[in-house]
């Protein structure tokens, strides 16, 4: 089995902060999570504190307020709780990468934003009352606008999961334009970019969000995200068997050493970062106070992709731990 021992340096040019609340965050989510049941033993509940995902959302919102702190933290380690049962089945879960299963589960949660629910454990199961829970947490948070756009990407989201398990069971590999495409969405990408408006307390005008160098601004900070995770966690996925990884499809398609796709994988997500710079230079003059509010959402993005950039490095085990001292 190749094993990898080290990763290039990926160029980060933002600068990363803390909240304050984080250990508050920490400890309210932890709570949370104990009271919706969310993992099958204490052991898997000490697994998932010792991530510190608190530190993540933290560090990509810092200047947030609590409650606001507390319920996107939930809803991450929500979105942490599914992605986990999605990439590591065992007989007991094996059913979550059924397509029918997940449709079933879109319509509940497509219901449960659609009109507002609130579902019990009893009624809905721990996961979906877990989400609605979250949701009735956000709704005074957000405009209509964003909630609707929220559903579309959590829906997009899950759609892109049952994408991701069809591969996963596939013996071929995606192209990677298509891995490309699809994966800003089951990695959930999309919804960190949505969340930025929260975060920021920005609200722009249609006409600036559907700027063309604007759109694509977003769409890259969500890619450069992905890159960079791909990148930390291949060692991860390798020890695990995952090849839904780009450099796993770069090596694949491109039929490259594992040091060359590493690269490769290393260049594009630096050129993607370097593109992002030169295409807030590129925008329009909106004005002085939607200048004002176009800079915060943005600088917000930024501090978004720094934020899960350095927690990536410096604060989770999840990913550097799994880094060999030899090639086997």
């Amino acid at each position: 089995m190749e094993t990898i021992t080290s990763i290039p340096d990926l160029y980060c040019p933002y600068p990363s902060r803390m909240s304050p609340y984080v250990e508050e965050v920490a400890a309210a989510t932890d709570a949370w999570m104990k009271r919706f049941a969310l993992f099958p033993s204490e052991q898997a509940f000490t697994e998932f504190s010792n991530y510190k995902m608190a530190w993540m959302t933290c560090r990509t919102i810092p200047d947030g307020d609590l409650p606001l702190l507390i319920t996107i933290n939930n809803f991450y380690s929500w979105l942490f709780v599914l992605d986990e049962q999605l990439d590591h089945i065992s007989p007991e879960t094996a059913a979550i990468r059924d397509k029918n299963f997940l449709q079933n589960f879109i319509s509940g949660f497509v219901k449960i934003l659609r009109n507002d629910q609130f579902v019990s454990i009893a009624e809905g199961g721990n996961v979906l009352a877990a989400f609605s829970d979250i949701w009735q947490n956000l709704i005074p948070a957000s405009r209509a606008s964003w909630q609707c756009q929220f559903t579309i990407s959590l829906k997009a989201t899950f759609e892109a999961a049952i994408w991701e398990a069809a591969n996963a069971n596939s013996e071929t590999p995606p192209t990677v334009k298509q891995y490309m495409r699809m994966r800003p969405y089951f990695s959930g990408a999309n919804l960190g970019t949505d969340i930025n408006e929260l975060a920021t307390a920005t609200s722009l005008p249609v006409y600036v969000l559907q700027d063309q160098d604007f759109v694509r601004i977003v769409d890259l900070c969500r890619r450069v995200v992905c890159w960079a995770n791909d990148i930390f966690s291949l060692a991860k996925e390798i020890a695990h068997g995952d090849n839904h990884n780009l450099v796993m499809v770069l090596k694949y398609n491109e039929d490259l050493t594992m040091e060359k796709a590493l690269n490769e994988a290393a260049r594009i997500h630096d050129y993607e970062m370097h593109q992002i710079e030169q295409l807030r230079r590129k925008l329009p003059d909106f004005g002085p106070q939607l200048n004002k509010d176009v800079k915060a959402y943005l600088d917000g993005l930024e501090t978004m992709v720094s934020g899960f950039f350095w927690w990536s490095l410096e604060d989770t085990p999840r990913y550097m731990s799994h880094l060999q001292e030899k090639v086997v």
